[in-house]
């Protein structure tokens, strides 16, 4: 038996067992893919795990989804400046259409099995990702994957223009190759409909990190660990969650503003001008020494907070800087 409590919702529950795509809250009917996604969010953006109702109102965080659950997406969108975005309808974004006006704006990206129906090349989806994304910025991502050793497997990598239609009650994919030659695919598989949800490719994990780097992300980590307070069990050959991030969150937020120090009280002038000179030097380096002291403080405040020092703090492992 798996006791965890639902971190999209907050719901208890004790089930069996807890697999990857079917609804195991009973509460909000999340599944493992949707609680890790916001697992994942929540740890980059705070440094920890936290339940979604737990997340602070924040709306200089911005962020957008790619056709997010509207069990997780419309209560965040009131925690944090979050859009859900879709291919078909209102909010528009097409990943892999440039959006000029909006490179650099994005704090976090948030994909649950969109990737994998993204026409070939899928790279310029991860480009277009990263240019939207802010310095700082992040994309969490959960895809069909397979091993780390196995080859992306792409089931239609000559797309060129194409179209799916109905033939004797069965749909087919008709493309129209560059050299103008046609080719036909039987036996699609879809994802919850008919079109844009054609499964055009399943991913390896070293694949995807690769493609993932060479669209300019600094790191790609897969979550390899399972969470089960929060019902996160990774039973059979599921797709492990995966952060790309430009740089980690947080890395170039500006440090605390170093306090200017008090005005130093100048003693009086005295009899003894030799004295008066080393009273007023012995001030200025008490000054210097204490906007040095400031500056140094807020730049340990600020390392203190990264998500690797609090992890070490978790483990027992690395200083303390609090």
């Amino acid at each position: 038996m798996i006791s965890f409590t639902c971190n999209i919702c907050g719901t208890s529950n004790t089930l069996e067992q807890v697999p990857w795509e079917p609804s195991t809250c009973s509460g909000c009917g999340s599944n493992v893919r949707m609680r890790a996604l916001i697992y994942l969010l929540s740890a980059e953006l705070f440094g920890s795990a936290r339940p979604l109702p737990e997340f602070p109102r924040d709306k200089k965080i911005k962020g957008f989804g790619l056709s997010d659950d509207l069990l997780y997406a419309v209560p965040l969108a009131e925690k944090v400046d979050y859009t859900n975005t879709f291919y078909d309808r209102k909010p528009y974004l097409d990943i892999t259409e440039p959006h000029p006006d909006q490179y650099g704006t994005y704090d976090f990206i948030l994909s649950s099995d969109v990737f994998e129906h993204v026409a070939p090349p899928v790279e310029r989806a991860f480009a277009e990702a990263f240019r939207l994304l802010k310095p700082h910025g992040f994309m969490c991502i959960t895809v069909p994957s397979s091993a780390a050793d196995e080859d992306t497997i792409e089931y239609y990598p000559s797309l060129h223009e194409y179209s799916i239609v109905e033939l004797g009650g069965e749909h087919v994919l008709v493309n129209r190759k560059p050299d103008g030659s046609i080719e036909t695919y039987r036996d699609l598989e879809f994802h919850g409909g008919i079109g844009a949800t054609l499964v055009m490719r399943q991913f390896s994990q070293r694949d995807m990190a690769r493609q993932l780097r060479d669209a300019g992300f600094s790191e790609v980590t897969f979550q390899a660990d399972p969470a089960e307070r929060f019902g996160i069990v990774f039973e059979g050959p599921w797709g492990r969650p995966v952060v790309a991030r430009k740089q980690q969150f947080g890395a170039v937020r500006p440090a605390a503003a170093v306090p200017a120090p008090e005005p130093v009280a100048v003693p009086p002038p005295t009899a003894n001008p030799e004295l008066a000179s080393q009273m007023s030097r012995l001030h200025n380096e008490k000054a210097a020494l204490e906007r040095t002291v400031a500056a140094l403080e807020s730049q340990l405040r600020v390392a203190a907070d990264s998500r690797w020092l609090k992890l070490g703090r978790r483990l027992g492992l690395g200083p303390n800087l609090r």
